[in-house]
Order: C-alpha cells, then sequence, then structure tokens
C-alpha cells in the first residue's frame, strides 16, 4: 500500500506509534464496527487546503479472507471524524515528504535550521 496524491509532487514515508489511550480497535468498537470481522491493520487520510478532511482504517475482512488470501478493506470516516480526533488515535504521527524524481528521499539531515518570525 502506498499514499498517493492527484500529482504527487512530493513522496515519502510515514510512521506512528498508537495511543496510549486507545488502539483501531476501540475506536472501530466505538463506532459501532464489528471488530472480530474487521481486523484493522493501518490507517489512511487525506487532507486538503480546502479543510477537507477524511480518514480510513484499513482492515483485514476475516469473512472474506482465506489463509491463503487476505481481503483487505477500508472503512471510511469522511464525515464522522474530525482531524484532531484522528490524530488522538496516536502517540507521535510523524510524515517526511521531498520532492519527486530528484533522488531526495535516501538524503539524510545534517541540520535543523530553525526560523524563528518576527511579527
Amino acid at each position: 500500500m502506498k499514499a498517493e496524491a492527484q500529482y504527487n509532487d512530493f513522496y515519502g514515508t510515514a510512521a506512528a506509534d498508537i495511543s496510549d489511550h486507545t488502539t483501531l480497535e476501540v475506536f472501530l468498537k466505538e463506532k459501532g464496527v464489528d471488530t472480530k470481522r474487521y481486523e484493522a491493520i493501518g490507517v489512511s487520510f487525506y487532507s486538503s487546503y480546502e479543510r477537507f478532511f477524511t480518514a480510513s482504517i484499513i482492515c483485514i475482512d476475516n469473512n472474506k479472507s482465506s489463509d491463503s488470501n487476505k481481503h483487505i478493506t477500508s472503512i471510511d470516516f469522511e464525515e464522522d471524524i474530525l482531524d484532531k480526533d484522528f490524530f488522538k488515535l496516536f502517540k507521535r504521527f510523524n510524515v517526511m515528504v521531498t520532492k519527486m524524481h530528484h533522488g531526495y528521499e535516501n538524503l539524510k539531515i545534517n541540520e535543523e535550521l530553525h526560523f524563528t518570525r518576527e511579527d
């Protein structure tokens, strides 16, 4: 599975630590999802500058899966979740993207520069 945007001008990776206070399974149960059928294995979210936000929980559908073939589906929460509530599922969430097709994805950051805004 890979993230994609319309043009993929930037591309990268993401990493997250689940919250100490909840899990994806608890979140699904609270939304009324049958967690015996749908086993949470990941998340996806989409945001745009028009303040549009949608989130999905990526799941294995155990009713449609077999030992040799896992049926992957997403449960979408387009109107049922705010971005601030989605990110409460995580203790930390880091996304790193760089310009596509320039080879930057394998470089290391040698030094961080900090800028202070002057008002």
